[in-house]
């Protein structure tokens, strides 16, 4: 195939270089029509042989378990499901889809439930239309063993060898795969502020989306290189241009290295006033991927990974193995473990929520905890239970109203049997009306975090997702930063500690604003730990705080940027400066 360049939204900075992975995201959504080589057409007819043989194992043992526990009546369903997966006439037209018409495995079944559709759908009868959704539910099974052939395919790549490649940014697709195999992301969809594109740069992953049918037009094995400062992307890229963005992804890599060598220094000011640096982690597993010691504890577990990597909820002790190994990383230091946050665009696969119009202001976070309290006491039993291994802090998303807290504090004491919580209690500010009422909120708990993401959504009544109003997503808004400063303002007097673990804390001009209107903590991704403590020891503190000043007292998004990017930029030249007398 030519060579193909594509230019797209960026989405994280950073250069990839690697080979195109085309990945099956399962969704609600209709697969999109993927193509193959010819070469392909038997492997992948192989593969999704093997897919539907899996499909029909599990539903076998389905039935067996089903009858055992209710009688063969009951279990005789899923014997009906198999039956529609040795359907021969749908086994003839999926051959011959991929076989003839090189449609990739997942767009074959695509086919065939679209078949499905213009044959029932159109037929009068709620029974007609129920048999349909019965001929359509296995072959989402098969759908859905696809997926996890499609992973394990993905981990047998080196290190840093492949560019994804699938319809949309989402959070699933980026903890999906082994993260030290992927050099790279390209989607068709996905917003900048997406919690997709916040975790894919927090990873430090080069991400670019944007890019129009990207998942049909790419093939998997592909070279590419992905510029992500830019926005460019290189499919069949040549053996000159994979060179040139090897050779800048190394020099980046150098910096990162000088930086990294000076990052157990405690957060400091040129003066010496603290701040102190914390990390976001999604998994035990990111624990190795950096060195404790730089920092002084975990700002915010996100908990909900830790079930979404799971077939089924986690148990009491599941999580408590969890958390314990977490905690014993981080012997003396806190460990902020916010609970359960999900749906939006952060799902569980064994777990459904209503369907929503708008799932951003819907049930998410602590609404769905305080619905399923039985979920929400499991968590909050595993973690009072791991307090013996250090300092347990939980945090409470998707505050709105003091009355909530007050609830989640109860479910809490009952856990306890005692007013000592054991743990330190703590909630995140993402609502604007828990910002309003954080007077009362500050007497309820022992610390404050402002996840500054949703914040800024919720604050400019902005979708992040969407890409029509994407603009009017501004977190340098004076507006926002003057709420920002107001919550760290009232924390101040309250003597609560307050933090900030969104995404503005791991950017340059986040950082110096946060620092400068009181944010005792920064917590942000790992890899932006050394860059950010390596900036704050080039200012003393009373610079930064007229900064803050100057930047929240402007009248537009444009003034208050070129105020904050003026102070940043100053302060990284001296960085650059100071890295450049560490070369080789």
């Amino acid at each position: 195939m030519e060579r193909l360049e594509l230019n797209g939204t960026r989405i994280s900075p950073g250069v990839g270089v690697g080979s195109v992975f085309v990945a099956l995201t399962h969704t609600k959504r209709r697969i999109p029509m993927r193509r193959i080589d010819a070469h392909d057409a038997e492997p992948s007819w192989k593969i999704l042989t093997d897919a539907r043989h899996a499909a029909l194992k599990k539903l076998e043992g389905i039935q067996a378990a089903t009858a055992k526990e209710l009688g063969l009546q009951e279990a005789a369903i899923y014997g009906a499901q198999a039956a529609v997966l040795l359907d021969p006439e749908a086994a003839k037209d999926l051959r011959r889809w991929v076989m003839d018409e090189l449609m990739a495995p997942e767009s074959a079944i695509q086919a065939l439930l679209d078949k499905f559709g213009k044959l029932f759908d159109s037929l009068e009868g709620g029974d007609m239309k129920s048999w349909a959704a019965d001929l359509r539910d296995p072959w989402n099974s098969v759908l859905e063993e696809l997926s996890e052939g499609d992973v394990e395919a993905a981990r047998s790549g080196g290190p840093g060898s492949l560019v994804l490649v699938a319809e949309e940014l989402t959070p699933t697709l980026v903890v999906s795969y082994p993260r030290e195999k992927i050099a790279a992301i390209i989607c068709s969809r996905g917003g900048r502020f997406s919690h997709g594109a916040v975790i894919a740069r927090s990873y430090g992953i080069p991400t670019v989306t944007g890019l129009d049918a990207v998942d049909e037009r790419a093939r998997s094995g592909q070279a590419c290189v992905v510029h992500g400062d830019s926005g460019v992307v290189v499919l069949n890229a040549t053996a000159e241009e994979q060179e040139s963005a090897l050779t800048l992804s190394a020099e980046r890599a150098h910096v990162r290295g000088v930086l990294a060598s000076a990052a157990k220094e405690a957060g400091h000011t040129s003066d010496g006033t603290e701040v102190k640096i914390q990390v976001n982690i999604e998994s035990p597993r990111d624990l190795d991927l950096f060195d404790p010691e730089i920092v002084n504890g975990v700002g915010l577990f996100r908990t909900e990974f830790a079930y979404m990597e799971r077939p089924s909820f986690p148990s009491v002790d599941e999580q408590k193995e969890i958390y314990g190994a977490v905690l014993d990383r981080f012997p003396g230091k806190p460990v902020t473990f916010r609970t359960l946050d999900i749906g939006g665009d952060k799902s569980l696969r064994y777990f459904s929520t209503p369907e929503e119009a708008n799932p951003a202001l819907g049930w998410r976070g602590l609404r769905l905890s305080l619905k399923w309290q039985d979920l929400f006491l499991m968590q909050i039993q595993a973690l009072r239970d791991c307090r013996a291994h250090g300092g347990v802090h939980i945090m409470l998303p998707m505050v709105t109203t003091v009355e909530e807290i007050r609830q989640a504090k109860d479910l809490l004491l009952t856990i306890s049997g005692t007013e000592d919580l054991g743990v330190r209690f703590g909630v995140m500010i993402e609502v604007p009306a828990a910002a309003m009422a954080l007077p009362d909120i500050v007497k309820e708990v022992d610390f404050v975090s402002v996840g500054t993401n949703d914040f800024t959504q919720y604050l400019f009544a902005v979708d992040r997702d969407n890409p029509w109003v994407a603009d009017l997503y501004q977190p340098y808004h004076p507006a926002n930063l003057r709420v920002l400063r107001y919550i760290a303002r009232v924390c101040q007097k309250a003597g609560v500690p307050a933090t900030v673990c969104g995404e503005m804390a791991g950017q340059r001009k986040g950082a110096f604003f946060l620092a400068g209107v009181g944010f005792q903590g920064l917590s942000m991704s790992p890899l932006f730990v050394p860059e950010i403590k390596a900036l704050l020891r080039q200012v003393d503190i009373e610079s930064l705080r007229e900064t803050a000043r100057q930047a929240a007292r402007a009248s537009t998004v444009k003034d208050a940027l070129s105020i904050l990017e003026l102070s940043t930029a100053q302060a990284w030249q001296k960085v650059v400066e100071s890295v450049g007398s560490h070369k080789t």
